[in-house]
């Protein structure tokens, strides 16, 4: 990632709207700016413009509303494929980024019932032994991503897997 690319990705304001986005696939500037409704409705445009100058949003779609035309934001294919290069970097930045706000944010709330946990630790197996054990995790967690009860919260689980 190169220090332009950072410089983007490490402001607050954008940094939120890349969340919002990345957590709803896809949103025009008036729902985030209702979501966000902290952020000055020009600074908000403007970090939009920012946003999609360096590629980071892209129009996926368009509206004429009362004569004015509306566009729907999405997050930049390569950052959530992560398309080999730099752009592939770009994506697993972007990811790590979005981690690490997430644990700003459960620490800030500082809940005693909820659960976090943390496991780093070397496997040791074949190249199709790898493929299955990740189509296993993969499997149970389509489980889970459609198990939408009252009940149940929401949490995020994030794999990452590096060659040693």
């Amino acid at each position: 990632m190169n220090s332009q690319e950072q410089k983007i990705l490490f402001n607050q304001v954008r940094h939120r709207i890349l969340q919002f986005i990345l957590h709803e696939g896809n949103a025009t500037s008036r729902e985030i700016g209702n979501k966000l409704s902290d952020i000055p409705q020009a600074s908000l445009y403007r970090q939009m413009k920012t946003l999609s100058d360096n590629g980071f949003i892209v129009v996926s779609g368009q509206k004429r509303i009362r004569g004015t035309l509306e566009c729907t934001y999405s997050l930049a294919p390569e950052l959530v494929r992560g398309d080999g290069g730099s752009e592939s970097e770009l994506g697993i930045q972007f990811m790590l980024l979005s981690l690490a706000q997430e644990f700003d944010d459960y620490e800030g709330q500082k809940k005693d019932d909820e659960l976090l946990d943390f496991v780093s630790a070397p496997v040791y197996m074949s190249d199709e032994e790898y493929k299955e054990y990740m189509r296993e995790i993969n499997e149970l967690t389509k489980k889970y991503t459609q198990n939408r009860d009252n009940n149940c919260k929401n949490r995020r689980v994030t794999f990452v897997s590096t060659p040693a």
